[in-house]
């Protein structure tokens, strides 16, 4: 492992450009992708350019496989710590990054080779302070694979087009300019912490750029976090979108963005999870799931009800699911979990033969 006069001997006194932050932790079966990637992506950039690989106390082989490729690649910096979970990773990543952008890359995942150099010359082109770009779940099965576009061409202005996203928390599609990470950390021990981070970051940029590509592979990889079995453990997102929010009052920005931010959190982080995996549960786990859940929710968030993009979001989509939507919303609103656990049962059962209908179509 180099230690800090080792890396400053390497890069010279040249100013780095970027730092790309790579969390590591039992990632054996993945990381030489993941690298393979990163390294094929900074050999097209005449910028000076450093790979910061934390190694967050990893048990297995993945320690090695870093330090070979820090061996060839002289811009990749491997750190040991001991084992202190993602958001600790990330914070420690930030404190030694000394790029003018940030960026994170997660070790199971993986990019195109043309991504930091569009994102890059993007920024350069338009003195944007953050550069998105869009995100493809990527699936052993290819034919599963999902386009997520990273902003909604229907919103208006560029920063409410990135922040209506499901995936608009995510730090690793996002150039960013350092200065925007100053007094914010990751919160510690929590899943999801990039809810409490990101919004922060987009409302304090002056200028957002997309690059309208495919340049993030999220592999979905089974037995993660996002992709285990639903239980109530990821009741966690209220804490870290309640600090969001916390944090967001305090920015003391216009009243629209604050409300854009609340609601693109309280739709795709908080009430998602009533709506979509909740919902999608046995009839009795639902009902349990809704009684423990919702009393959360409005206790946390006693405005969500009020806010404009919750309001809106019942008019999107076709007439049957704007009418879904309504019922489901009226439902939840009057704490009636009962009826709307009755409700969602036969909504589920029409979702699944349509997704039957079109799977049938689709193979033929």
């Amino acid at each position: 492992m180099k230690d800090e006069r080792e890396r400053e001997l390497d890069l010279g006194c040249k100013k780095v450009k970027l730092s790309i932050i790579i969390p590591i932790y039992n990632m054996e079966a993945y990381l030489k992708r993941c690298l393979d990637s990163v390294k094929a992506a900074v050999e097209k950039l005449s910028d000076v350019v450093e790979v910061l690989l934390i190694n967050d106390g990893s048990t297995d082989s993945s320690e090695k496989i870093a330090l070979e490729y820090c061996e060839v690649c002289k811009y990749m910096h491997l750190y040991n710590k001991t084992n202190g979970g993602l958001s600790d990773v990330k914070n420690y990543g930030l404190e030694r990054a000394s790029g003018e952008y940030i960026i994170f890359l997660d070790s199971d995942d993986y990019i195109d080779p043309r991504m930091y150099e569009l994102m890059l010359t993007k920024a350069a082109e338009e003195k944007a302070d953050v550069v998105v770009c869009d995100i493809q779940l990527t699936y052993d099965d290819t034919s599963k694979n999902t386009v997520f576009p990273c902003a909604i061409k229907s919103r208006e202005g560029v920063f409410a087009q990135v922040i209506d996203m499901t995936m608009m928390p995510a730090s690793w599609n996002k150039l960013v300019r350092r200065e925007l990470y100053d007094g914010l950390t990751f919160p510690a021990g929590k899943n999801n912490e990039d809810v409490a981070v990101t919004p922060i970051i987009l409302a304090r940029a002056k200028k957002i750029a997309v690059v309208d590509e495919v340049l993030y592979m999220y592999y979905q990889r089974s037995g993660s976090i996002q992709n285990s079995s639903f239980n109530e453990k990821r009741f966690v997102i209220l804490e870290t979108a309640r600090l969001c929010v916390d944090r967001i009052e305090k920015e003391h920005i216009e009243l629209r963005k604050e409300e854009q931010i609340k609601g693109s959190v309280y739709l795709h982080q908080v009430l998602s999870l009533a709506l979509y995996p909740i919902r999608r549960e046995k009839f009795s786990v639902r009902y349990r799931m809704l009684k423990n859940y919702m009393p959360k929710v409005e206790s946390l968030f006693p405005d969500i009800w009020d806010n404009f993009e919750i309001k809106e979001f019942v008019t999107w989509d076709t007439k049957w699911i704007q009418i879904s939507r309504k019922i489901s919303i009226f439902l939840l609103k009057k704490n009636l979990y009962l009826l709307l656990s009755v409700f969602w049962s036969p909504c589920n059962w029409l979702y699944d033969l349509q997704m039957k209908v079109y799977a049938f179509y689709k193979n033929r």
